[in-house]
């Protein structure tokens, strides 16, 4: 059953609620948070009293209404919460290659990757992936042969209801003649039929927020200059070529739910905390010059001959003299403010917030997050590694399964014959070790027969190219060929009969 968009509101239910609460933990994660929050808003406004010039040598005390909102401090550890499993991932995803030792698959599945990038984008991918709860991605093939898969926001992919397909759509926005923006609605519908895989384009004018009609595409792409794929019927294709990634997804939400769920109300609470100290530092933190009565009244009335207005500056106040006799002079009151108790409130919340989130507090800082070894620092940050490890288990079987697709694309459109199979993806250690430590363990594995020499090599050396670290085994090889034509004779031990 496919999707209806014309004289619809976009995006169409059910999925309208789901884009509103992906756009709403977007800004909590941008740290919009004085659009999100109420009490944001509520920030009381506050009158002050300005001397204004009028004049050259006239000035004028006038008073002003200031909204103090622009004091609205924000301390976004929500960014935090969606970036820690991100910086894991990142750091632990290695090397992509074909489950194969010789054959095309080597080199088509090396040029997927190297079109693909998913080691410079695995960090976007998995930071949008927690904030929205859902990351898609879909397989590409240029006119030129070049075959890819690219990452897409949650808020594009709209499956089927019945399984059977699924719809990319988005929004081009582009400037008249006139200067005025007008928007189009862009669909790429993949839909399995009895025949193979069937992928279709779809252009519709857009209306505010409702899809007006069905625009043509060829007019539309030579309008606006931009390519759009011809309708094209993939025969023998059983699968479609998207797919998505969900984050803790339950039976009552299938398409996933943001990592920053639960924990918005925490962040409200810390922002306007510190905001009410903020507010409270700056009306009565900074210290205020107190004067003697008359010598106030003298520099007033000096004003007033000079600049035709009653009134006191600091800079009038550079150089002032006191009463001998009174002993009156300038001082500074200073405010002594007890704020201990707001500081623990806040570290409170943040380790609820922490705790909420299955965050470690040596991951965000709070605590020492220092180890003597690799698995010392392990048990400090084992929440945040046991988060990650199963938000990498599923980027793993996307990033697999996407491959594959480009193999099936491949060989449905190109001809070729490849043996469809998902590659190997080398995962390293999310938390950084001392290099000796490493490579005791390298070679350990390697001793102990549970990993070739290929793999011990790339793994002690992951900065080393193709070649370096073929050249490495070959010279490790010829080495041991060699001792093995010298060996050592040892005379056996003399015993007595």
């Amino acid at each position: 059953m496919t999707i209806v968009y014309t004289k619809q509101r976009f995006p169409p239910p059910p999925f309208d609620q789901e884009v509103a609460l992906m756009q709403y933990y977007r800004a909590l994660y941008e740290g919009d948070h004085a659009e999100i929050f109420p009490r944001a808003g509520k920030v009381s406004k506050d009158i002050v009293f300005v001397n204004k010039r009028v004049g050259v040598k006239t000035w004028k005390l006038e008073k002003q209404v200031v909204d103090v909102n622009r004091l609205y401090v924000v301390v976004n550890f929500c960014s935090l919460v969606a970036e820690i499993p991100a910086d894991l991932i990142n750091r632990a995803l290695g090397n992509i290659s074909a489950d194969a030792e010789e054959g095309p698959e080597l080199e088509f599945v090396s040029n997927v990757v190297a079109a693909s990038k998913p080691n410079e984008k695995i960090w976007a991918a998995v930071t949008q992936h927690q904030v929205d709860g859902l990351i898609a991605y879909r397989v590409r093939r240029d006119a030129k042969g070049k075959v890819w898969f690219e990452w897409m926001l949650g808020d594009r992919y709209f499956p089927h209801e019945d399984g059977m397909g699924a719809d990319i759509a988005w929004i081009e926005t582009w400037t008249d003649k006139n200067g005025q923006p007008e928007s189009y609605l862009r669909v790429e519908r993949q839909q399995l039929v009895d025949d193979g895989l069937s992928v279709q384009q779809f252009v519709y004018k857009m209306e505010d927020n409702t899809v007006g009609d069905e625009v043509d595409k060829a007019a539309y792409a030579e309008r606006f200059s931009v390519e759009i794929p011809d309708d094209v019927l993939l025969p023998g294709v059983t699968e479609l070529l998207c797919g998505a990634i969900t984050n803790d997804e339950t039976l009552l939400h299938p398409r996933g739910r943001s990592a920053l769920r639960n924990i918005d109300g925490i962040q409200e609470e810390i922002n306007w905390t510190i905001t009410r100290d903020s507010i409270v530092f700056e009306k009565h933190g900074k210290p205020k010059l107190a004067i003697p009565k008359m010598l106030w009244e003298t520099v007033a009335q000096n004003n007033l001959r000079d600049y035709g207005s009653r009134f006191v500056r600091n800079a009038d106040l550079e150089v002032v003299s006191y009463d001998e006799n009174k002993g009156a002079i300038p001082q500074y009151i200073t405010w002594d403010a007890k704020t201990q108790q707001s500081f623990e409130h806040v570290t409170r919340l943040i380790k609820y917030m922490l705790a909420i989130s299955k965050t470690s507090p040596q991951a965000a800082g709070l605590e020492d997050g220092r180890g003597d070894s690799g698995v010392a620092l392990l048990y400090l940050w084992i929440q945040s590694v046991i988060k990650a490890e199963a938000i990498k288990d599923k980027f793993d079987a996307a990033i697999k399964d996407a491959i594959r697709k480009c193999m099936i694309l491949e060989n449905a459109i190109g001809g070729t014959q490849y043996e469809v199979k998902a590659p190997v993806i080398e995962w390293g250690d999310m938390l950084p070790k001392a290099d000796s430590e490493k490579d005791t363990e390298e070679i350990a594995k390697y001793e102990g027969g549970v990993q070739s020499l290929e793999t011990t090599v790339r793994r002690m050396h992951p900065d080393w190219s193709e070649e370096a670290i073929e050249a490495e085994i070959q010279k490790i090889q010829d080495e041991k060929a060699a001792d093995t034509l010298n060996p050592t004779y040892t005379q056996p031990p003399r015993v007595m009969v």
